[in-house]
């Protein structure tokens, strides 16, 4: 098979989108495919890499920073895409198109599906179908609505990450909701393996994401502040990530004195990620949407209990009482109480996530049986 992987984020650029087009590209040239990627070029990058089966090629359009885009930059990459792979394609035929996202890579497939012939189906990670983040996306989905409808009604398939994104979707298309299908995110299982031995003796929480309103971290600090008396000094915060709002948390830290107790790690690489999931107790997430979390999957594989928001993905993935538990919107002060009950009735108690579920979950989010979805909706003459 040869296949092509659009997406105008990829590492280092974006987030959590980046990430699985990058283990999509990785475990589908594993399974012997052949794997072009088209994506952004950024300072420092090379523009074009190949290794084994998969090839990586960064186009030079308009982006000023790793972790967040405009719908500028978007139309640069579109004209840019379209310019390149219409010279491209002339030489280098693809049996198959996977685009992240309907804009604005989906865009860039459906032309190459009218040009080349090439089908594709899009992959949708939340924002960029109407109206699954109704409050964020409003003004955008008003303008681009039919113009996403087109785009998904020419697409073989759109792959939806969640039960609610279908849900969603299947609204949008009405009468082409038979397109739609869920193939979640996965997790690199073989890697992120629980290892209780690292486990602090200090109750260890984490706060993993890009530092933005979206993520609403200032639930969480409200949460931590409410419960530093009643959990003293026997207890630490990770705080790993970085953006907007580092600033101003880090005031927030130092005004009510939690700077003995709060970390800011930023972004750090694999090895440290796995030590910091190893060695903690709880990962909150107080996100007020999210698509499906990469670093929820990741935490739970380790054994990590997990308390969060009812977003999108970790409705999915969570039971309660065993391997997370949920809070309202914006609730701190449930969050306070939620991480204390944790602390008293578990972590003092050594608890750990039953080994029958754990490895359930672990087989099930494995990214090798996620691609395995993905390789089962090719088109079964070119199989």
């Amino acid at each position: 098979m040869k296949i092509l992987i659009l997406n105008y984020e990829y590492p280092p650029l974006g987030g959590g989108a980046g990430v699985v087009s990058r283990y999509h590209a990785e475990c589908l040239s594993d399974k012997n495919n052949e794997v072009t990627v088209v994506t952004t070029w950024y300072e420092g990058e090379k523009e074009i890499t190949k290794t084994g089966q998969l090839k990586i090629i960064k186009l030079k359009s308009k982006r000023k920073y790793t972790y967040k885009s405009t719908p500028t930059e978007w139309i640069s990459w579109i004209l840019l895409s379209k310019k390149f792979l219409s010279l491209y394609l002339k030489k280098n035929n693809f049996d198959y198109c996977f685009a992240h996202f309907a804009l604005p890579c989906g865009e860039v497939a459906r032309f190459i599906n009218k040009k080349f012939n090439i089908p594709y189906a899009v992959i949708s990670h939340g924002q960029d179908i109407p109206w699954f983040f109704p409050k964020q996306m409003f003004k955008f989905h008003v303008i681009t609505y039919f113009w996403i409808k087109y785009i998904c009604n020419k697409a073989d398939k759109l792959i939806l990450l969640t039960k609610s994104m279908k849900e969603n979707a299947d609204r949008f298309l009405n009468k082409s909701k038979h397109k739609n299908i869920i193939i979640p995110n996965g997790c690199r299982t073989e890697t992120f393996l629980p290892d209780y031995s690292k486990r602090s003796k200090k109750f260890k929480i984490l706060f993993i994401g890009r530092l933005v309103a979206q993520k609403d971290p200032f639930v969480f600090l409200k949460a931590v502040k409410l419960a530093k008396d009643n959990l003293k000094d026997n207890f630490e915060v990770k705080v790993l990530g970085d953006g907007l709002l580092l600033n101003k948390m880090k005031a927030f830290t130092q005004k009510y004195k939690l700077n003995n107790i709060i970390e800011f790690k930023g972004w750090v690489n694999k090895e440290e990620m796995l030590y910091e999931y190893q060695s903690s107790h709880i990962q909150v997430i107080t996100s007020k949407a999210e698509a499906m979390s990469i670093a929820a999957l990741e935490a739970l594989s380790t054994g990590l209990f997990l308390i969060s928001t009812p977003v999108s993905g970790n409705t999915d993935v969570i039971e309660s009482n065993i391997n997370g538990d949920f809070i309202d919107f914006s609730d701190s002060k449930t969050l306070s109480i939620k991480i204390q009950d944790f602390y008293n009735k578990k972590f003092l108690k050594s608890y750990k996530v039953p080994e029958e579920f754990l490895n359930d979950f672990r087989n099930k989010y494995n990214w090798d049986n996620i691609v395995e979805e993905l390789i089962k909706i090719l088109p079964k003459k070119i199989k």
